[in-house]
């Protein structure tokens, strides 16, 4: 879950930040071993695989295994009933790709994905962003300028499009477009401070526009530290050591049981 607030900065600016709540359940430090090891056994022990598949395969993405996470994505993919799941799927696909830099591989699935037709607003959103920012990756920015402005008309209300379609405008020399996009994409969500550092790089390399923005830079400067002061507050407490040994010896014990009483 995630917090939803706003702010208004002294000059003016309006600013929206969404950080992640506190977990209600403890947390726990393991290594990348541990955390497959119970998933594995998750699997081989819930009912609900299909829910199990998708958290593997996003692990072993974020752990940079990207083979397997590839492998448990079409495993689920062929247990998935309907168009708009696999559509789910293959835009993790194309988003494993992006991790190691193929983005032609990844623009193959995220087109694939478009041919779905995905109702579900937040795949169909991520669906154009991604291919937006593949294909700004590539310096093809008039198409991904298209899909670009096609995610902001889904969920305007979310930083990514906004901020690639600023790198969109910037690789066509539209300078001006470009910060302004910057800066909207920190408006829509100062706890992402991505849009802000492009905007100051552009700034460095375009000093004409400094004038026009330098108001709104510190601004958005302003917004994203409180940002960072509530996220630093919110942070949760992370047990190790003896803390962790239990967990990992109580879930081990639970296993046993469910096998002994299936």
């Amino acid at each position: 879950m995630a917090q939803h607030d706003e702010a208004r900065m002294e000059k003016g600016l309006e600013f929206r930040f969404e950080v992640p709540k506190p977990p209600n359940d403890p947390m726990y430090e393991v290594t990348a071993e541990e955390a497959e090891e119970l998933l594995l056994r998750r699997l081989s022990e819930e009912a609900d695989t299909a829910t199990v598949l998708w958290e593997l395969a996003r692990f072993y993405s974020h752990s940079r295994q990207h083979e397997k996470a590839l492998a448990r994505l079409r495993e689920l993919m062929q247990r998935q009933p309907d168009p708009e799941a696999k559509a789910g799927c293959v835009l993790a696909m194309g988003q494993t790709m992006e991790q190691v830099n193929d983005y032609p591989a990844a623009i193959r699935y995220y087109k694939e994905a478009e041919a779905l037709e995905p109702m579900n607003s937040h795949n169909w959103y991520f669906i154009n962003n991604n291919l937006g920012f593949s294909l700004n990756t590539l310096n093809k920015f008039v198409e991904g300028e298209i899909y670009c402005r096609r995610a902001i008309g889904i969920e305007p209300q979310r930083p990514n499009a906004h901020k690639n379609l600023g790198i969109a405008l910037a690789g066509r020399g539209q300078y001006q477009e470009a910060a302004r996009c910057f800066v909207t994409a920190t408006q829509v969500n100062a706890a992402d401070p991505r849009a802000f550092h492009l905007l100051e790089e552009l700034l460095k390399e375009h000093p004409e526009l400094e004038f026009d923005f330098r108001n709104d830079v510190e601004c958005c400067r302003k917004a994203i530290e409180m940002v960072q002061r509530k996220a630093n507050e919110l942070k949760p407490v992370v047990h190790r050591g003896w803390r962790k040994q239990l967990f990992l010896i109580k879930t081990r014990i639970r296993s046993v049981l469910r096998m002994v009483w299936r």
